[in-house]
């Protein structure tokens, strides 16, 4: 592959939209010689700057439909074969923190990040973070399709974490998003602008904790086969629970016949306490409904209550911290 570092300037077939913006580049609009330029602009001016590399021997092609609002910015896309890098250089450049993700659609991704490789092909999902570098690499000899995110970790639940190469198979990914994934990759350019904004919101928030979810199913992998077992049932017990205020360590061991000491020493394989990681599941549920159309018609208090949550201050405190603002001002978001 060669290097192409020629700064060209790009002139992009866009629809203009009061604050969320739809655009489309169709480098079959270029000359053959200025297409990759006409891309690589158009990467920089959506998803922040990478270097870009391709086969020299192949003529470039691409179509970017490209969505941006103030809360992500995501796009469908379908290239001839690239390989992109974000070292240092490119990420010092880059004002914003984001959570990268890419839904393959056709073809295959591989990442290299944190000092290991994941692929993606069709309907698998990679999760990656702007931060850290990154080799991005698109394989094959047929064009690659998917869909691609960028959302500002401001805008979503992090609570520190690095988002590092994180790679869901198909059939690991929560049902809702999913379902969203696929509707995008269908309808995108069909849908309107509040649909599309909508439907960004949605899968900013579900991305956040499809990653989440799907890191402590991966953490419970490395435990042995019956302590794995013993884990995922204890997993799924809490998860079926979460709306008992009564639940703790003692409820879960006595429910399943092992001891506290057990549930806690899991807990800490997963480097968390068992009150923690209960506290952010049902944050996790409380802010999905108050993006939801029923959960916005329901007093905060009472959405608090019913995912466990005993004491308002606690409850409050505790979503701030998570989220980094209160409820009220986090539904007013999405309202």
């Amino acid at each position: 592959m060669a290097r192409v570092s020629m700064e060209a300037r790009m002139t992009t077939q866009a629809r203009a939209m009061p604050g969320p913006h739809l655009s489309i580049c169709d480098t079959g609009s270029y000359a053959p010689n200025e297409a990759f330029s006409a891309f690589r602009e158009a990467i920089a001016s959506a998803f922040m700057p990478w270097s870009l590399e391709r086969r020299p021997e192949k003529n470039f092609s691409a179509i970017i439909t490209n969505f941006t609002t103030r809360s992500v910015s995501f796009g469908r896309s379908r290239m001839t074969p690239i390989r992109g890098i974000r070292a240092k250089s490119e990420i010092s450049k880059s004002p914003d923190l984001c959570l990268y993700a890419n839904y393959v659609i056709s073809g295959e991704l591989v990442i290299e990040q944190g000092g290991r490789m994941t692929s993606a092909k069709g309907g698998d999902l990679i999760i990656y973070d702007s931060t850290r570098p990154v080799n991005h690499i698109k394989v094959g000899d047929c064009p690659f399709e998917d869909i691609s995110f960028s959302i500002p970790k401001d805008r979503i639940s992090c609570e520190g974490r690095t988002f590092e190469n994180l790679a869901i198979p198909g059939p690991k990914i929560i049902a809702p998003l999913a379902a969203s994934l696929k509707f995008l990759s269908q309808n995108m350019l069909s849908s309107s602008s509040d649909e599309l904004e909508a439907l960004g919101r949605v899968c900013a928030t579900l991305l956040s904790i499809a990653s989440s979810d799907y890191g402590d199913y991966r953490r419970l992998e490395s435990i042995d086969l019956m302590s794995s077992r013993r884990a995922r049932e204890m997993m799924r017990y809490i998860e079926a629970n979460l709306d008992n205020s009564d639940l703790s360590p003692s409820t879960v061991a006595a429910h399943l016949g092992i001891s506290v000491r057990y549930v806690h020493k899991q807990f800490a394989v997963f480097g968390m306490t068992f009150s923690d990681y209960v506290r952010s599941k049902r944050l996790e549920h409380i802010s999905a409904d108050l993006q939801s159309d029923v959960g916005r018609g329901q007093q905060i208090s009472s959405l608090a209550y019913r995912w466990g949550f005993n004491d308002l201050s606690t409850f409050n405190r505790s979503f701030k911290k998570k989220f980094g603002c209160l409820p009220r001002e986090f539904r007013s978001k999405f309202g």
